[in-house]
């Protein structure tokens, strides 16, 4: 017996799951489909600090034009 024949080769992942007595990976199962996916049952808050971020920033910006201008307006007499 070689050692591909005893052991498998190292692309045949599906020889050893199928030697193990699992199901090939691509096979579809009933309990996996029933679960929700990870991203809607644990969301990420990324998107929201990332657009709190953005909205702090522009605000920021809008806070020193204003200001710039307002100091322009009063010190320029």
């Amino acid at each position: 017996m070689s050692r591909v024949e005893k052991f498998g080769s190292s692309r045949g992942k599906g020889h050893q799951e199928q030697a193990a007595g699992l199901a090939p990976r691509n096979a579809t199962d009933t309990n996996a489909e029933a679960l929700p996916p990870r991203r809607k049952k644990h969301p990420s808050n990324v998107q929201k600090v990332t657009k709190w971020y953005y909205n702090a920033l522009f605000l920021l910006f809008v806070c020193l034009v204003a200001g710039l201008f307002w100091y322009g307006i009063r010190f320029t007499d």
